[in-house]
This record gives C-alpha cells, sequence and structure tokens, in this order.
C-alpha cells in the first residue's frame, strides 16, 4: 500500500521556513485525505485481485512531515480497521507467493503489479501533484 507520502515532505519544508501556518494544516489536511483514498484504493483492488484483504504492507518514506503525521496515519488506519504486524508474519500470507514478473515503469505496489500482469486497470491517479508543487512558494 502506497500514496507517495514523501510528495508532502519539500513542500512542508518550504512552509516551515515561511511560517506559513495556515499551508501546514492544509497539507495535513491533503496529507491524510489522499492516505485515506488509497486506503479505499488498495482495499478494493486487492478484493478485485484475491476477494479479500490481506496483509498489508505500507511504504513509508523517511522525512520531516511524515514523522510529524506518524501517529494521525496510524490512527487513520485503525480507524479503518487495520492492525499492525511485523514484515515477516504479513509475508506468510500466501499471496505474497505470487510473482508478477511484471516490472512497471514507474514502480508500483505490489497489487499494482499483479493487476498490470492480469490486465486490470488501477484506479486513476489523483494525487495533488500540482498543488503540492505549488505549496508556499
Amino acid at each position: 500500500m502506497d500514496f507517495e507520502d514523501y510528495l508532502w515532505n519539500a513542500p512542508y519544508a518550504r512552509c516551515v521556513a515561511k511560517q506559513d501556518e495556515k499551508a501546514i494544516e492544509s497539507l495535513r489536511a491533503s496529507y491524510l485525505a489522499t492516505a485515506d483514498q488509497y486506503i479505499t484504493v488498495f482495499r478494493d483492488l486487492t478484493h478485485t485481485l484475491y476477494g479479500r484483504d490481506i496483509p498489508y504492507v505500507l511504504l513509508m518514506h523517511v522525512g520531516a512531515f511524515d514523522a510529524k503525521m506518524l501517529p494521525e496515519l496510524i490512527e487513520l488506519f485503525r480507524r479503518r480497521g487495520f492492525s499492525f504486524t511485523t514484515l515477516p508474519d504479513a509475508m506468510k500470507d500466501p499471496v505474497y507467493r505470487e510473482d508478477p514478473d511484471m516490472a512497471l515503469k514507474y514502480g508500483g505496489a505490489f497489487q499494482e503489479q499483479v493487476a498490470a500482469a492480469r490486465h486490470i486497470k488501477f484506479p486513476p491517479n489523483t494525487k495533488p501533484y500540482k498543488e503540492l508543487e505549488a505549496t508556499c512558494r
């Protein structure tokens, strides 16, 4: 599961430098909304592929905004019904024995690779790239 959390780190650094608390709050809201959207996207795709939830692996990146947002992100996942496990335990699920043998141009999460191998379209990208690029410029 991935929502490109790293996209918020550079705008956050710019906003901190400008001491723009209103923009930082906007980043917070955008980050959580995008994470919430992609929880649904990945759950729906996983149900299409496997007919059930699996032990998801959340890809996160190191960054100041990620560190700031981690408690709220964990709370969001808990509200959405998730619990947490270790990577070795998650990998015990039989779905992770599947090798989609599918290299995607810009990478992609496991389910994205499996979907591509099975010719199932991944939902359209709705991340706020332009808004983040323009924030605190």
